[in-house]
């Protein structure tokens, strides 16, 4: 029974965390989610397997609220996330508390460190699923978003922990750290005031339209239901070139057809072309021929690519990032016994190169779906670097299918980061989803025009841009390998520490 009461702070903990993402206008619980995990490590020594059990709580409770829509396309993928954040956060707990126990005066710090230092690793391997991250709590709280292009993602939940220690403390009896928080909150609510009220934007109306077909993904890979796709598409079309289109973006795979393989399917989407002298950006699969001895004749790849000139075939970007099982079964290259293993992937192989085009003279880098999450991604793509110093691209792309997650609050979890991305890297992003959320993201992160979930319709919206670079660009890496080398330095010292005990 008293083990079972230690574990309670771990479930209010991840309770208070889950209620912070889910769309219950809850965000601030972000703050105090971590006060009972701290008294956890305050009441003692805790032993490895007592750790790995309160993890699978903090992580399976976390699953089970904010994530389970994931089980609609794969179970197995669910569980496997659930595992390997299972281990991750066993090894940041047992990192933790090997500084609380030998190094009690850097323990507040260290809890800081290895927490932003996990948020960090997981970004990495097949297995990087970076949903768990602190910040994205904040969501709703635009101005405190701005500090983004300072200190990015990272940043922002390193302030979230740092309230949150400081809060402890202040229940612990020391109340300068209510000061503390005080004097952060009003300093970082300032400097968002600040940024809003200071950054310059160039309004364009640039003719840049996305559309919303709509389409189930049940009828989606229907080859009778292709003429319904083709003749949403001609309706949208007509409807974008009434309101001054030029440039039509379509969903992630909006193409549920080879376009670039075959001259007979690429054709209607020319005739629309040609109908109504519009541009489009497409999402559509694609394969390449693959060495005599892959398991298959082909590499498959998830696709988009502008489409200007009728007769011409452009140069496709390939998806960087795929979704661990959900787009292709883990660790492929290095267990080949497990391309046999079948639970609805696709096994997309993985595109190595960001694209950027022109369109009537503006510049746009595209990506697709699930890149979303990945700030390193977008900050290559936003601001690349060049030979002749920082070349700032014109707005961003995102085209995505989230018509997998039906009418769950999965679609609105995935279409926030679009947000973080845009403040980020001080740019508009235009977010194609299949049945949404589509929208359209200024570069102070505000949303400009949105559409509802299954609504079949165009939206538009100026582009806005911005000549100023975010510091975060220029110094991302920085920041986080000093959090991580620092958490590195804390727990080497704790074992040199344990050993000389032993010694003793």
């Amino acid at each position: 029974m008293n083990k079972l009461k230690s574990l309670l702070p771990i479930l209010l903990a991840t309770l208070l965390l889950s209620l912070s993402r889910l769309p219950l206008h809850l965000g601030f619980l972000a703050v105090f989610a971590w006060i009972p995990l701290l008294w956890y490590f305050d009441q003692g020594y805790h032993k490895l397997k007592e750790l790995i059990l309160a993890s699978l709580i903090f992580c399976g409770v976390f699953t089970a609220f904010v994530l389970s829509w994931i089980a609609t396309v794969t179970l197995p993928g669910l569980i496997g996330i659930c595992i390997v954040h299972t281990v991750f956060y066993t090894l940041a707990f047992y990192a933790i508390q090997r500084v609380w126990y030998y190094l009690p005066r850097y323990r507040y710090a260290a809890f800081v460190a290895v927490l932003l230092s996990l948020e960090y690793l997981i970004q990495f391997g097949e297995t990087r699923f970076p949903w768990l991250n602190i910040a994205y709590a904040l969501s709703e709280y635009t101005l405190f978003l701005q500090a983004l292009d300072l200190i990015g993602l990272i940043g922002l939940s390193a302030l979230v922990l740092i309230l949150s220690v400081a809060l402890y403390m202040a229940l612990k009896g020391k109340l300068k750290a209510l000061l503390v928080s005080a004097l952060l909150i009003l300093l970082w609510a300032g400097y968002g005031v600040w940024r809003v009220e200071s950054l310059k934007l160039q309004k364009h109306e640039a003719g840049i339209f996305i559309a919303q077909p709509s389409i189930p993904q049940d009828k989606k890979w229907d080859e009778n239901f292709y003429l319904e796709i083709l003749s949403r598409y001609d309706k949208l079309s007509a409807e974008a070139k009434a309101d001054s289109a030029r440039l039509l973006i379509l969903p992630e795979g909006g193409f549920p057809v080879y376009l670039l393989r075959d001259p007979g399917q690429l054709w209607p989407l020319f005739q629309l072309m040609e109908t109504y002298g519009l541009e489009y950006f497409a999402g559509f699969p694609d394969y390449r021929p693959a060495p005599s001895d892959h398991v298959d004749p082909n590499y498959y790849y998830n696709a988009a690519a502008l489409f200007s000139k009728v007769g011409e075939r452009p140069k496709p970007y390939y998806k960087n990032i795929l979704v661990p099982v959900g787009e292709r079964m883990l660790w492929l290259d290095l267990f080949p016994f497990l391309w046999k293993l079948q639970f609805g992937q696709a096994n997309w192989e993985f595109g190595t190169e960001l694209k950027w085009y022109q369109s009537g003279g503006y510049e746009f880098s595209p990506s697709i779906c699930y890149e979303i999450a990945f700030p390193e991604l977008y900050h290559r793509s936003a601001i690349p670097k060049k030979s002749d110093g920082y070349h700032k691209t014109d707005y961003l792309i995102n085209i995505t299918n989230d018509a997998w997650f039906g009418t769950s609050y999965g679609p609105w979890l995935h279409g926030l980061m679009t947000k973080y991305r845009a403040i980020e890297n001080r740019i508009q992003i235009y977010r194609a989803a299949q049945t949404g959320i589509s929208m359209v993201i200024d570069p102070l992160g505000r949303t400009l025009t949105q559409t509802k979930l299954f609504e079949l319709r165009n939206i538009s919206a100026p582009l806005y841009i911005t000549k100023s670079i975010p510091l975060i660009r220029r110094i991302y890496r920085y920041p986080l390998l000093i959090v991580f080398f620092a958490a590195t330095i804390f727990i080497l010292a704790c074992f040199k520490r344990h050993r000389k005990e032993e010694t003793l």
